[in-house]
């Protein structure tokens, strides 16, 4: 969606009415709910603030609410503060955990049980979101895959709530320019991206094969652990399996070597951490350290080659998004 044609999203709503609370949020998300009786005096609020690119929300409800909420143009991202919270993505049940972010897909409906609880949520453009992740070299020809059965990492889930809080006292402080809002909207795509990756065409393997069990689980392993100090070497000792037989099933199911894989992981893993840190705190150089990379020069060249920009380019940059 082009920026001059986003619409402005500023809601606070709050009441003590049981089924007015059920018809409002029935009515904001399209939704087939029921309510059921709180167990203390019931009080419900409801806040947004942003655009149709990017808007942040907060929703408290005492009491007990179900539900479908059907498919949406933006791609939702929530998480619980307080209470409880079971999500239904197509399947799979989700018991979901207090700080930790779960991306609702568009064009799909979710089945949810609530009690008593308190959350946060982003709503993003999935235009946005499309187009960081491609920008970011992800196969997209079969849409955005988010894979809930795999818990994202710490680091990157701390990004995420970094991210948001950034993002949060920037529009508190007032209306950001349409440019800056726009940059906002594409950190949270980014960071969103981190904690869910988004398979890389580079790395897609032959037509008709199956990724093999080892380089599952290197993968898996790699995107875990990326700041522990990974080889070749030590990896394949790890699976358990022969240097040459890692090297040979990474080469032919993603069309790399491991040593590229674990550099590609932790460029990308870099590169968010500096969009959102301080440059008056902490410098490149750390951060690069931070993530395996001793050499600075060789780093720099990689990072460039990868992002077009320098890695001091990327910190300086992320001081324009800081409130004031």
């Amino acid at each position: 969606m082009p920026i001059d044609d986003a619409m402005p999203v500023r809601l606070d709503v709050t009441g003590t009415d049981l089924g007015e609370a059920a018809t409002f949020i029935a009515d904001l998300y399209g939704a087939d709910l029921h309510v059921g009786p709180a167990s203390t005096p019931f009080s419900f609020r409801y806040v947004a603030l942003g655009d149709s690119t990017m808007s942040l929300h907060t929703s408290q409800f005492a009491g007990h609410v179900d539900g479908d909420l059907p498919p949406s143009d933006a791609v939702i991202v929530q998480w619980l503060q307080s209470g409880s919270s079971r999500l239904d993505t197509g399947g799979t049940v989700l018991e979901m955990e207090p700080g930790v972010p779960v991306p609702l897909l568009p064009d799909r409906t979710f089945s949810f049980a609530m009690d008593d609880y308190e959350q946060r949520l982003v709503h993003l453009s999935r235009e946005v979101v499309e187009r960081v992740a491609a920008e970011q070299g992800a196969d997209l020809s079969a849409g955005l895959r988010f894979d809930h059965l795999t818990a994202p990492s710490e680091q990157s889930v701390r990004t995420w709530h970094n991210t948001v809080s950034l993002i949060s006292h920037t529009l508190r402080d007032g209306t950001p320019g349409r440019l800056l809002h726009a940059e906002m909207a594409r950190l949270a795509a980014a960071s969103l991206l981190e904690m869910y990756p988004q398979q890389r065409p580079v790395r897609r393997r032959p037509e008709g094969t199956a990724l093999s069990v080892h380089v599952r689980a290197a993968v898996e392993y790699i995107q875990d652990h990326a700041r522990m100090p990974i080889t070749t070497s030590s990896l394949a000792r790890h699976l358990d399996v022969s240097l040459r037989a890692l090297q040979e099933a990474f080469q032919r199911d993603l069309q790399t070597t491991p040593n590229a894989y674990i550099r590609q992981v932790r460029l990308d893993r870099v590169r968010q951490e500096l969009l959102v840190s301080d440059p008056t705190a902490v410098s490149a150089r750390e951060v690069a350290a931070a993530w395996g990379f001793a050499h600075l020069g060789r780093f720099a060249q990689q990072y460039a080659a990868e992002f077009g920009e320098s890695p001091r380019d990327t910190l300086e940059r992320s001081d324009e998004l800081r409130p004031r």
